[in-house]
């Protein structure tokens, strides 16, 4: 089997409410995923998903489509099952920019699933559950609104949230977070996600004020880059601490790891590079007692199977929901992945169709389309 052309489109698709994050992102209002269809020669189609977000990732919608447009003559009559191969002639083009070859890895492990008729967790090994729980996230507001929210996600069945703070205020966020833990009471799972917001000391005031509230971890409290910050506010309290915007590679994982400066990381398949890169990571993570959260950048459908072909594939995860639960918060899903969440029991089930399971809904791709193009 070979590729012979790949087709690029990118969306932009209404989120249902403005999500407010940290003050190093402001507020978010649309998404723009960049979706792609690998075509072959045997007529198999696999699908891609990546969510560029310059603040984020560093990439653009733009950057990413001319990455695309660089790597894909690369991988032209290229054998897609050999995932392997297809990174290392992505690799000898261009160096990182791992949104757009994350987007076509995901395509060639859909195809390979296509070809041999079994689901992607079955070549990674096979799963190990049926289900994984579905955690909801929350962005910022004020307190009274903050725990109105929270407990109506956990009314509705959610398995837990995540709270984003990280905003000028650090006292208000820390009020915030003990609202909901008053209103959801001390069994339902808690989180809070700073997304690089603070300096470390905030980042440690914070976490003094809302110890009490036994939350199962603080996401990302420091800088990407900020290792040694990331160490200093995990020596400083007393709850877990995840990195996120921190570990996109695997030299970022086995920095963190020598630095002691994380007990969990935060896995987004579209900002690790795919699912072979991803794997690596969890793999590095689980040898060194470091647990997995499966996170999502705001992501559709596509990204969101690929991920939970993954998840059902991994042991060391951490004990709470997943945030399986993407397209829920965007105004449509572009494809049947939604279709497996089942928010009264705070599931998704594991897709079991070939490939990521999944197929796409070409009216609402058309409805959101910006532009389209093909490369061969």
């Amino acid at each position: 089997m070979r590729i012979t052309s790949v087709e690029v489109m990118q969306l932009q698709v209404p989120l249902k409410k403005t999500y407010a994050l940290s003050k190093a992102y402001g507020s978010l209002e649309i998404t723009e995923p960049i979706v792609i269809k690998v075509h072959t020669d045997e007529g198999i189609v696999g699908y891609g998903e990546c969510e560029p977000w310059p603040l984020f990732t560093g990439e653009s919608v733009g950057t990413t489509i001319t990455v695309l447009k660089e790597i894909v003559p690369a991988i032209i009559g290229a054998d897609p099952c050999n995932i392997w191969d297809i990174h290392h002639r992505m690799d000898r083009v261009i160096k990182g920019k791992l949104q757009a070859k994350g987007a076509i890895d995901i395509a060639c492990y859909d195809i390979l699933g296509k070809a041999k008729n079994m689901p992607v967790h079955q070549i990674l090994g096979g799963k190990q559950r049926e289900k994984m729980p579905v955690m909801w996230a929350i962005g910022g507001s004020t307190p009274e609104e903050s725990a109105a929210e929270v407990l109506a996600a956990r009314d509705a069945g959610y398995q837990g949230c995540m709270i984003k703070v990280g905003g000028g205020d650090y006292k208000l966020d820390a009020a915030r977070t003990i609202a909901v833990r008053e209103a959801v009471g001390p069994d339902f799972a808690l989180n809070v996600d700073a997304n690089q917001g603070w300096d470390t000391d905030t980042a440690i005031r914070f976490g003094k004020l809302v110890e009490k509230c036994d939350l199962m971890y603080f996401e990302q409290p420091v800088k990407a880059g900020d290792v040694y910050g990331m160490a200093k506010v995990r020596r400083a309290l007393n709850m877990p601490i995840s990195a996120d915007e921190g570990v996109i590679t695997i030299e970022d994982a086995l920095h963190l790891i020598k630095n002691e400066a994380a007990d969990i990381f935060s896995i987004k398949v579209s900002k690790n590079g795919g699912i072979m890169r991803a794997k690596e990571i969890i793999n590095l993570a689980k040898a060194h007692g470091i647990q997995i959260f499966f996170n999502s950048q705001i992501e559709e459908g596509i990204a969101q199977a690929a991920s939970l072909q993954m998840g059902a594939t991994t042991s060391n995860l951490v004990a709470m929901g997943h945030a399986y639960f993407s397209p829920k918060r965007l105004e449509a899903d572009i494809c049947t992945y939604e279709d497996q969440i089942n928010v009264a029991e705070g599931t998704v089930s594991i897709l079991d169709k070939p490939g990521l399971g999944i197929e796409l809904k070409q009216d609402r791709i058309d409805k959101y389309l910006r532009q389209k193009l093909e490369i061969k």
